[in-house]
C-alpha cells in the first residue's frame, strides 16, 4: 500500500511545481525595447532573460520584445559591443518599455587593400612583338584628335540657340543650385541636432544634475530622456539653458509621479 501512495505523492508535488512555474511565467509582462549606441539603433543584439533563460534579438531597427517581471535580470550581448545586464524595475513594468545603450567593445581598423606585385625573370621571359608591359595614366589616355588641333574650323558647327540660352542662364542656374544645397545642408544639420539633443543634454548636465536636481536615478536617466522626447524635448534644441532646465524639471515631476 505504501509503494502505491509514494508515486502518487511525487506526481502531486510535480503538478504543483509545474502550476507554480506557470503562474510565475504568467505574471511576467511583455516589454517592448530598443538597443542603441549613441543615436544609432543596433541590430542582431542578443537579449536573454537570465531568470527564465528565454531570449530574443533586436531587429533591423534595434527593436525587440521580451517577457519579464520586476527583479528579472536581462543580459544584452554582442561580439562588437560590451555586454550589459539590466535589472527590471517597477518603472519598466509600468511603462512596458525598456531602452538600453551599449558601448563598442573594440575599435576596428580601416580596411587596407594590398596590391600583389609580380616579378618577371627577363632572361627567361618570352613575349610577342608589340606586347605592352605596363599601363599607366599616360598610356591609357585616348590619342588626341589631330584635325581639331590643326583645323580652326573643326569645332565650328553653326550657331546653337540652346547652347546660347544655357550659357546666358548658367549663372542663375548655379545660384539656384547653391541655394538648394544650402537649404538641404541646413535641414540635415537641424535634423542631426534634434536627434542628438538628448545625448547632448546628458553629457552637458551630467549624472549629478539628474540625480540631485531632478531626482532621477542613474539607471532611469535614458528612460527619462526617452519620456521627454515623447513630450517634445527635441523642439528645445535651440533654446537657452534656463528654458531647457525648466522643461526637464516639469517633466521630471510628471515622470516621478508615474513611476511612484
Amino acid at each position: 500500500m505504501k509503494l502505491k501512495i509514494k508515486p502518487l505523492i511525487i506526481l502531486i508535488f510535480a503538478f504543483l511545481f509545474s502550476m507554480q512555474k506557470t503562474n510565475a511565467q504568467e505574471r511576467r509582462v511583455k516589454l517592448k525595447g530598443s538597443v542603441k549606441y549613441d543615436t544609432i539603433y543596433l541590430q542582431d543584439i542578443n537579449i536573454l532573460n537570465k531568470t527564465t533563460n528565454l531570449g530574443a534579438s533586436s531587429d533591423g531597427n534595434g527593436l525587440f520584445t521580451i517577457y519579464a517581471k520586476e527583479g528579472d535580470s536581462i543580459m544584452f550581448s554582442s561580439l562588437v559591443y560590451t555586454n550589459r545586464i539590466i535589472k527590471i524595475s517597477k518603472t519598466h513594468i509600468n511603462s512596458k518599455k525598456i531602452t538600453v545603450y551599449l558601448e563598442p567593445d573594440f575599435y576596428q581598423l580601416n580596411e587596407v587593400m594590398l596590391a600583389k606585385k609580380v616579378f618577371i625573370n627577363w632572361r627567361d621571359a618570352a613575349l610577342t612583338k608589340g606586347a605592352v608591359l605596363n599601363n599607366d595614366a599616360i598610356s591609357n589616355r585616348k590619342a588626341p584628335d589631330a584635325r581639331k588641333l590643326t583645323d580652326p574650323n573643326a569645332n565650328a558647327g553653326g550657331i546653337n540657340p540652346f547652347a546660347i540660352i544655357m550659357m546666358l542662364t548658367k549663372k542663375a542656374r548655379l545660384k539656384r543650385k547653391v541655394k538648394r544645397l544650402d537649404l538641404k545642408l541646413e535641414h540635415d544639420e537641424i535634423k542631426r541636432l534634434k536627434i542628438e539633443f538628448p545625448t547632448t543634454i546628458k553629457n552637458k548636465y551630467g549624472t549629478i544634475f539628474f540625480k540631485e536636481t531632478l531626482h532621477i536615478s542613474e539607471d532611469n536617466i535614458y528612460l527619462f530622456l526617452d519620456y521627454c522626447e515623447g513630450n517634445g524635448l527635441n523642439d528645445y534644441y535651440k533654446s537657452n539653458e534656463i528654458v531647457v532646465k525648466n522643461f526637464l524639471i516639469l517633466q521630471a515631476r510628471k515622470f516621478n509621479s508615474i513611476k511612484n
